[in-house]
């Protein structure tokens, strides 16, 4: 039989939540009524909301605890579920059976209303929805979506109907943002400013919003068609940069130099050693969470929700050397996160700025921080590792993604040249 407890579900309560030893505790929200928090025997937290509709009672699964579902998003998703349905509307229904629901009630206005919607209304949709539709996508791509539209797509295309855009409407727009057409500078406080360049990258993640949205919309049952998939897409001409092994001696002597004298923080260097030691990505290792670090197998597992992998539904082993292992073992546990900070209880920022400045002092500020993710999987091949296990340590889905990655030197290439050259001259002999 499941215990049945009332309190305030906040994140300090879920976090320090234990589970029951047999079946699930169910706690309900002091705050709001029916927005529910299950905890079962394995430790797995799940948001839920009890309602009425047509006097019937329903549950619905919100999702589980973690990014994107916090106590409050989660809450937020229960008040918006219940709020519907005193209007006689179930959230829990398929988009087809909502439609039909309508339709039934003179709802066919507002089905209507949401086929004619413009980019802008579809926008609003997509990410007040999105998130419980796609579970598995994280939090920081919702973020780059967001970030994406209200600085490109907006400008251009936010008064659009949707439902009427065509490949060729796309593709002058995919121009535009590629000339700079809606680069702008940003007033971000009192003292900050943020220049927004656009560009072909930016055009590139603009169009995969677009597409993302429009294929949403079609599941949905909004739209029909989407348009972006007949669109050309620019070249990708992102720059990658390996950094060579002296540079790499010299990059963890600056490290260890400007984390003595204070230049940066201990927490942002350790954060820097990480990405190096293992080609995490930056958020994997900044947002590392306790929980997450096996010491005793020597290994991080991530859950699906906070890799690349998470679309399909894949979590992801990162291998720690004994390096690595040390450092974390060093760290005092403070919170649920590794990295975390004391003011806000979340994952620490800045880590960016703590690069630009340790880049300079080692002589390579042309090296993005990612790019030491690039010069992982670069070491790696050039010490005989195969494009296949270096892709399962970077947690790629696809070996094209790990051949964009790892770039061998000319040494490791005239090795091969070498050793090939040895195979033909052998018929001369």
């Amino acid at each position: 039989m499941s215990d049945v407890l009332k309190a305030k579900i906040n994140k300090r309560f879920v976090d320090s939540a234990m589970p029951p030893e047999t079946g699930d505790t169910r706690i309900w929200d002091i705050e709001l009524r029916g927005f529910m928090l299950r905890i079962s025997s394995s430790g797995r937290k799940t948001y839920c909301v009890k309602y009425r509709v047509k006097r019937q009672q329903r549950w619905m699964t919100i999702g589980e605890h973690g990014l994107p579902w916090t106590p409050e998003a989660a809450r937020n998703r229960a008040r918006e579920v219940i709020t519907e349905a005193t209007k006689g509307v179930d959230l829990s229904e398929t988009p087809s059976e909502r439609v039909k629901a309508l339709a039934g009630k003179g709802g066919l206005v507002i089905a209507k209303a949401m086929r004619d919607a413009t980019i802008g209304q579809l926008y609003e949709m997509y990410f007040r929805d999105g998130p419980s539709d796609k579970p598995l996508k994280r939090e920081s791509s919702w973020s780059v979506d967001a970030t994406s539209y209200k600085r490109h797509i907006k400008p251009l295309l936010d008064d659009v109907i949707a439902k009427d855009v065509r490949p060729s409407d796309l593709a002058a727009w995919q121009r535009d943002v590629a000339a700079g057409k809606t680069s702008h500078d940003i007033k971000t406080g009192p003292r900050g400013r943020s220049i927004v360049k656009g560009g072909p990258s930016a055009a590139s993640r603009g169009m995969r919003c677009l597409s993302a949205m429009f294929s949403w919309a079609i599941w949905r049952e909004i739209l029909e068609t989407n348009p972006c998939s007949k669109v050309q897409k620019l070249r990708d001409n992102r720059r990658e940069r390996s950094i060579t092994t002296e540079e790499a001696k010299k990059l963890w002597t600056v490290l260890d130099e400007a984390q003595a004298a204070w230049v940066i923080a201990p927490h942002y260097a350790n954060i820097i050693r990480l990405i190096m030691l293992t080609g995490a990505r930056r958020n994997e290792i900044t947002e590392l969470n306790w929980s997450e670090v096996d010491i005793e197998r020597s290994r991080l597992v991530l859950p699906p929700i906070r890799t690349k992998m998470g679309s399909q539904n894949k979590s992801r082993t990162i291998i720690l050397s004994e390096q690595a292992r040390a450092i974390l073992e060093y760290l005092p546990r403070l919170g649920p996160y590794v990295f975390m900070s004391q003011i806000s209880g979340k994952p620490v920022l800045g880590v960016n700025k703590a690069w630009l400045k340790v880049r300079e002092l080692a002589g390579i500020s042309d090296v993005r921080l990612h790019d030491l993710r690039h010069s992982f999987a670069t070491f790696a091949v050039e010490d005989g590792a195969s494009l296949y296990l270096v892709g399962r340590a970077l947690g790629h889905a696809n070996a094209s993604s790990t051949e964009r990655y790892a770039h061998p030197g000319d040494t490791a290439a005239r090795i091969i040249a070498e050793k090939v050259a040895e195979r033909f001259a052998v018929g001369r002999e």
